[in-house]
């Protein structure tokens, strides 16, 4: 850890985070999402593992969106480790999971957004190949700058699922020409043209 950062006093701070943790939960048709199942995924997210003790959820704090995604409002305690950074500003540095272990918080996030980064490559390529059959079929790309007309255009004949916003949140932006395109994610900083943008262009 970096010499400059000074840890808090309370070296731990445990605290019960009452969260509304809005947790999209993809399951099978056939299995029902009940508290119990809700709690061991939720316990397991982002690659960490809490405290089955941890992690408290209701069945009525249940609801199931179309049988195949849910919304799952949970309550969760830990406990967090604070540190000053080069500037003397708290943060929080980690978090404590199961048995105890501390996980570093920025590489978990890291390793959150290297997930969403893959997602969001999918779904540009979703994309892309939706654009190719319309191209394919009338002989241009469509010309728009909004992806909200750009999906409009593409579902359901070229694109069953409708896809508009990216893992961040954010409207995925799109730039089109007859003979050309560009998808975009502005990627976790939520600003364009930076590096950790994910694009996909048109190739012919």
């Amino acid at each position: 850890m970096n010499k400059r950062m000074g840890w808090k006093s309370l070296a731990c701070v445990t605290f019960v985070v009452a969260c509304a943790l809005f947790a999209i939960v993809r399951t099978q048709a056939a299995n029902k999402l009940d508290a119990k199942l809700a709690k061991k995924l939720i316990s397991r997210v982002a690659g960490i593992e809490l405290s089955k003790d941890a992690v408290k959820v209701q069945d009525k704090d249940i609801s199931v969106l179309g049988g195949s995604s849910a919304t799952v409002v949970a309550q969760i305690e830990t406990a967090f480790r604070f540190a000053k950074n080069e500037k003397g500003e708290w943060r929080v540095a980690e978090i404590r999971t199961g048995n105890n272990k501390w996980e570093d918080v920025d590489l978990l996030v890291r390793a959150v957004n290297s997930e969403k980064q893959t997602r969001a490559r999918a779904e540009l390529e979703t994309l892309a190949t939706a654009l190719l059959s319309f191209k394919r079929e009338r002989g241009f790309y469509p010309v728009t700058t909004s992806e909200a007309a750009l999906v409009d255009q593409l579902n359901p004949r070229y694109m069953k699922n409708i896809v508009r916003v990216d893992p961040w949140h954010a409207p995925y932006v799109y730039e089109g020409a007859q003979n050309r395109f560009t998808l975009r994610s502005a990627g976790a900083d939520g600003k364009a043209n930076t590096p950790d943008d994910v694009v996909r262009e048109s190739s012919e």
